[in-house]
């Protein structure tokens, strides 16, 4: 394997993060190729912040990779020396018919998590900002926070290069030629170059189907919008006083930087995880529905009162690869699993990154992963997905 050529299409996390893994193996001829350049704004994977969080509801599984990922993060911060990672703690605000809050508290208990449950008078007591009047089910989880994401792109991509890997921007990818299991995979390039592989792992985001649309994947693109709040004060909203937050499709996260270096404004930041209307990654600039970011920002209003009196100083739209049932995909070409693909990814999998980047690797290296990708695979999907693509 260590012989082996080795090129990835996508400096996003799960592409940097399996680079990454593929050359601490000490497999050396690792390449990323890159459409713009990496922490590009147009890229999933792009922004100030993701959040770590265990509540899966009843999926103690996906709880259980949250830890394992958590433990990465860790090892990263301390390999690397960066800050990639605050603590902030997460209210969660729910209610008891919604199958999630209940079972997220059971079940990370029983993982030997400590979530605390709130009675709404001690959640008044403690997180003054929010208007509980819509929920009836209270949880605080101290262990969640949040992922410093464009800096950890960065710090990929610089452990990536130290490593001896290879990362070419501004190199786009217009398509994987594999006719014969005898020769090198071709890859075309956009600017009329070819370059060979032994592998590929396809890591391509929003772009998924672009490459591999014979496959007709499960894997709808949406948009969605993130909305961030100026002039709030820091002493109710502040990183020491205010959490990161669930309630219902909502989320959002205490006033933090907006630039991967820790200068520029300080801006508190909130979404919906609703899914929106179908979106074009190649649609420049990407469309504004200025009627859905009015009607998240007025649930929000409802749910932080103050934010009324705050200025809504930027919005950003950005794209959700989601799978049919938004669980990931992670698997082989059927005809030639010289080809790896991750996909399906966008909406929860940012805090799974570098772990997703081991298992990728290992299924790269036909390895055993460290959580197994059975779950994962293709073949999970319906006979009628299987039709379409025999």
């Amino acid at each position: 394997m260590q012989q082996q050529k080795i090129v990835i299409v996508g400096a996003g996390i799960i592409g940097l993060a399996t680079a990454y893994s593929l050359l601490k193996q000490d497999i050396k001829n690792v390449t990323i190729l890159e459409q713009a350049n990496v922490d590009h704004d147009r890229g999933a994977s792009h922004g100030l912040s993701r959040l770590l969080r265990f509540e899966y509801g009843d999926q103690a599984f996906y709880s259980e990779m949250v830890c394992l990922s958590q433990r990465r993060w860790q090892n990263l911060e301390l390999a690397s020396g960066k800050k990639l990672y605050t603590q902030t703690g997460i209210l969660m605000l729910g209610n008891e018919s919604d199958n999630f809050s209940k079972h997220s508290y059971q079940t990370l208990h029983n993982l030997g998590h400590t979530p605390e449950q709130l009675t709404r008078t001690s959640c008044t007591q403690h997180f003054p900002q929010f208007d509980t009047a819509n929920h009836d089910i209270f949880i605080y989880n101290k262990n969640a926070g949040i992922l410093h994401a464009s800096r950890i792109l960065k710090t990929l991509q610089r452990c990536v290069l130290d490593l001896g890997g290879k990362i070419l921007e501004n190199q786009r990818v217009m398509r994987i030629s594999n006719e014969s299991r005898k020769r090198p995979i071709r890859l075309l390039l956009a600017n009329g170059d070819e370059m060979t592989a032994d592998r590929v792992v396809v890591a391509a985001g929003p772009w998924v189907h672009h490459l591999l649309g014979n496959l007709q994947l499960p894997v709808r693109l949406t948009q969605q919008y993130l909305l961030y709040f100026a002039n709030l004060p820091v002493s109710l909203f502040g990183l020491s006083t205010f959490p990161a937050f669930i309630a219902d499709d909502l989320y959002g996260f205490p006033i933090h930087s907006t630039c991967a270096g820790g200068d520029g404004p300080h801006w508190l930041k909130a979404a919906s995880h609703n899914f929106g209307a179908p979106a074009d990654p190649y649609e420049v600039p990407p469309p504004i529905n200025k009627r859905v970011i009015e009607q998240v920002a007025e649930r929000l209003y409802a749910l932080l009162p103050a934010l009324r009196q705050a200025e809504l100083i930027q919005t950003e739209s950005y794209i959700y690869d989601v799978s049919q049932d938004e669980n990931f995909i992670l698997d082989h070409l059927p005809d030639d699993t010289r080809i790896t693909f991750a996909t399906g990814l966008t909406g929860h999998a940012f805090k799974f990154g570098l772990l997703l980047g081991d298992m990728v690797s290992s299924m790269v290296c036909e390895t055993e992963p460290v959580i197994p990708v059975e779950r994962f695979q293709l073949a999970r999907f319906s006979r009628q997905w299987q039709h379409s693509v025999a």
